[in-house]
């Protein structure tokens, strides 16, 4: 199926390619020169050639196997929708760091755009942790700092009028969440730590918080860096209006949660926490409800470890072991009393 999609999507961009890439003046060829595949869809990279340079062309193609021909059509036409609705508001203020769609190929299940290329900020990560020196460069606070921007633009650019921050509502989530990891070895210790700080945490927070757009897939994994800056490429997600804190405490969350890996410690993920903060730029206040948003997200995080299949009991076992000491940590530092 994919591979008729692909035929499609090729002999519609050589018929398109000097209009979508202006400045060029002969087409030579348009070619497929690999794939990723991912759980629901497959994102193709393309080269174009003109007889004076190449483009990059990615193509995002929602397998109908998994959700049936009429599933991949709307899933691809959401993103669509979400990644043109983003990209003109982008366009218009000048903006960078969002993909331009070429052309409406949703009604074949996919999404096709000009690729931003470049390195995913948890790859830098990792090089910095695993890689001796590496962390002594500019380049990882860079990238923070670059992503923190992007998110700050983001939610500027789609703002909506602020609302009442919801607290009790926030701490029934927390709650919940909290419950699940219980079934999952989350010690009542922790647990209390957890529920009693966040309680005092957010009894002080009395203001509206922002809304706007959330992309709700806001992660180190997705955001590409390159030497342009940094860019986003997954909408699929993405909600028009929600509380423009809940990416930055997902992006928060992520990143802590490296340090679960033994190479991957406290000092560069802090780092890497604080440049994105810096940029991004909150209140203390508001930064109170950040750490408790982000704890909910961590939370989560160690809840899916029951997605895994029953087979995989050692997997489960480890991965429940691992994220529970993660949590525990976590907790202390960031919703103690003292803190």
């Amino acid at each position: 199926m994919s591979e008729n999609v692909m035929d499609q999507i090729v002999a519609e961009l050589r018929g398109s390619a000097l209009g979508l890439f202006a400045g060029h003046s002969e087409l030579k060829n348009v070619r497929v020169v690999g794939h990723t595949p991912k759980t629901d869809h497959y994102t193709y990279d393309i080269v174009v050639d003109f007889t004076d340079g190449s483009e990059r062309v990615s193509a995002k193609v929602y397998r109908a196997s998994k959700v049936g021909p009429a599933g991949a059509k709307q899933m691809a036409k959401t993103e669509f929708g979400n990644l043109s609705y983003v990209h003109k508001i982008f366009e218009k203020k000048g903006l960078a760091g969002v993909p331009r769609p070429l052309g409406d190929f949703t009604d074949a299940g996919a999404v096709v755009t000009v690729k931003w290329s470049g390195l995913p900020l948890q790859s830098i990560v990792m090089k910095a942790a695993l890689l001796p020196g590496y962390a002594d460069h500019d380049v990882l606070k860079l990238s923070a700092r670059k992503a923190g921007e992007w998110l700050r633009n983001f939610h500027k650019a789609t703002a909506d009028m602020p609302v009442a921050f919801d607290g009790a509502g926030l701490l029934a989530e927390l709650a919940a969440a909290c419950e699940r990891c219980r079934a999952e070895g989350l010690e009542e210790a922790s647990i209390r730590t957890i529920l009693s700080g966040a309680k005092a945490t957010l009894s002080r927070v009395k203001k509206a918080l922002p809304h706007a757009a959330v992309l709700n897939d806001f992660t180190p994994l997705n955001v590409i860096v390159s030497e342009h800056g940094v860019g986003v490429c997954d909408y699929a997600k993405m909600s028009k209006r929600g509380l423009a804190y809940a990416d930055a405490a997902q992006f928060l969350a992520c990143v802590e949660a490296l340090e679960k890996y033994p190479f991957c410690n406290r000092e560069i993920t802090g780092e890497v926490q604080a440049e994105f903060m810096s940029a991004y730029g909150v209140s203390p206040t508001e930064e109170a409800v950040l750490r408790v948003m982000k704890m909910k997200a961590l939370l989560g995080m160690f809840a899916q470890g029951r997605g895994m299949k029953d087979s995989a009991v050692r997997k489960k076992v480890m991965w429940a072991t691992v994220m529970k000491r993660f949590i525990q940590n976590a907790a202390q530092r960031s919703l103690a009393p003292a803190a």
